[in-house]
């Protein structure tokens, strides 16, 4: 079925292209419900709406800019850290960085295999979403949209932004020479997760309706990624999945199970995505993903997680499965065996590593919510203990740990925002002063943030970009725009601490790590549409 159906008029149909980048987003996240979850319906095939919520109130027009409440944290208190880089300015910061961290990279920098759009169809995407006159669209030139993702290459632009109109994204190429141009399962699902998790946030009531004269951008996007993530997910299907064990390979033939974990989630939220009644609708490929998400659970059912990464990616899979699988036998599979890796592998858990530590908060905190049984948010409580036992507030790191990785930042990142959010109530306080610390010592002091959106100081900023502090956009002390320093505004590959000062050991950009953070950075709340806690219990939309 899955090869059939690849091969179907819907390859054609699923991809037109997006301008993430290169125009400035001209909203920011607020606090918003999520939608109102209602039983599939039975539709004719017709192309993705893109129509809003009819119950959602229209919010302002996008121009005006959200008040931003008091913090009641001001600054972090490290040494060395900008007061004004408080617990407001960190979650708006996390919105615009995630967006930059993939936007760039899969429309601009070539580092994977592209796919080019058929003119007309770009076209037709932008009647779908803008017809108002007062709102009309730009399409830059020079994209270059990735249907695969290359693991990892040089963060060096090789060309000047400055020499190229705002509106050409030929200003945001990589070399090639640099690419490891295998495609890795991770690397592919986590850039997959990234593009339908913003598909979420962009179908937002927040940004309007095609006839208002505002959001036209953001619902293009939000169709263009979801696309996207459909093209990424058929050319993960037709070279990746091997249809002997029913797994997915890197390209070289490696077998990457937390890689695989994290294509059960994205292609539980593509087929969610393209579900029939929604935004991006799409019967004809909507089977193909339902059917993949439901053949990779069974190809892992037997599987035990071998690391806390593992455990953690796995049980926010099976969560994922569970709420979004159509049958219900599968559902009621998935988080009984979401418990099992729980109970098995994270309950009791003991580790010194601070990265396995965060981890197992992240799987606790995520079966806790879904079960609503306090023995896992309990837990979490206690590896939670022995991890801020281990930090430094004034230099804002973990004593036993000098090396960061990407990855090992989102994680920890990751297991600090997930105890903000749903862990248990007296360990919140704790949760949200070690991020703050942690989020400014590691992404913008220690120089994991190579560069930064441009701002209200760049050549793309807006009207309503340009009311905005600066700090909600970058740090001031070392995350320029990209023409100051000729370099993708994306994370580093490694970052090291020496007892005095840091530096950036590795530039380069290690696409599985640097889009897992780019969705740890999404989830930071308030957020718009995005789903890092699945409400289970709730029929899916």
């Amino acid at each position: 079925m899955i090869d059939r159906l690849i091969r179907s008029r819907v390859h054609w149909f699923l991809f037109v292209g997006f301008a993430l980048f290169a125009i400035a987003c001209t909203s920011a996240p607020t606090a918003t419900p999520r939608p109102t979850s209602t039983p599939v319906p039975t539709a004719a095939p017709t192309p993705p709406a893109t129509t809003a919520a009819t119950n959602t109130p229209v919010p302002p027009p996008a121009t005006q800019a959200p008040v931003i409440a008091p913090a009641a944290v001001i600054g972090s208190g490290i040494e060395g850290g900008d007061p004004d880089f408080n617990a407001a300015a960190l979650i708006w910061q996390g919105y615009w960085l995630s967006r930059n961290h993939f936007g760039p990279f899969v429309m601009a920098s070539g580092m994977g295999i592209p796919f080019m759009p058929p003119k007309e169809m770009m076209q037709g995407a932008m009647k779908m979403v803008a017809q108002n006159p007062n709102d009309p669209l730009q399409i830059p030139s020079n994209m270059m949209p990735l249907q695969a993702v290359f693991a990892s290459g040089s963060t060096d632009l090789v060309n000047d932004p400055r020499d190229f109109g705002p509106l050409d994204l030929e200003a945001f190429r990589l070399d090639p020479s640099t690419f490891d141009k295998t495609v890795g399962v991770r690397a592919q699902a986590q850039t997959m997760l990234k593009l339908t998790q913003w598909a979420h946030n962009f179908a937002s009531a927040h940004f309007g309706t095609p006839e208002d004269d505002f959001g036209s951008l953001q619902r293009f996007i939000g169709v263009m990624v979801s696309m996207l993530s459909q093209m990424q997910g058929q050319y993960a299907m037709k070279n990746l999945l091997n249809m002997d064990d029913g797994l997915y390979h890197d390209s070289d033939g490696n077998l990457d199970y937390t890689g695989n974990w994290v294509m059960l989630h994205t292609l539980s939220d593509v087929s969610l995505l393209t579900r029939d009644g929604g935004k991006y609708m799409n019967p004809d490929s909507q089977p193909m993903f339902e059917g993949a998400a439901n053949g990779l659970f069974k190809a892992l059912e037997a599987r035990d997680p071998q690391s806390p990464q593992e455990a953690a990616a796995a049980i926010r899979a099976l969560v994922y499965r569970a709420w979004t699988a159509q049958d219900s036998d599968v559902g009621d599979a998935a988080m009984a065996k979401a418990r099992s890796i729980a109970e098995g592998q994270l309950i009791g858990f003991d580790s010194d590593d601070v990265v396995e530590q965060a981890a197992a908060i992240v799987g606790l905190v995520a079966i806790g919510d879904a079960t609503k049984d306090g023995k896992y948010l309990d837990a979490a409580d206690e590896v939670f203990t022995s991890l801020t036992a281990d930090f430094d507030p004034v230099h804002g790191i973990f004593k036993s740990k000098n090396v960061y990785n990407v990855d090992d930042v989102a994680w920890i990142v990751g297991s600090l925002n997930f105890m903000l959010q749903r862990g248990n109530t007296g360990s919140k306080n704790a949760a949200s002063d070690t991020l703050l610390a942690f989020y400014e010592a590691t992404i913008s002091l220690g120089g994991m943030q190579l560069s930064a959106p441009p701002g209200k100081n760049g050549v793309m900023a807006g009207g309503f970009e340009k009311n905005l502090p600066g700090v909600v956009y970058y740090h001031p002390a070392n995350s320029p725009p990209p023409p100051m320093v000729m370099k993708l505004p994306v994370p580093a590959e490694e970052i090291t601490w020496d007892g005095d000062s840091w530096s950036v050991t590795s530039d380069r950009l290690v696409t599985a790590g640097a889009m897992h953070l780019a969705n740890e950075l999404n989830w930071l709340g308030p957020h718009l549409g995005s789903i890092p806690f699945p409400p289970l219990g709730v029929a899916t939309p």
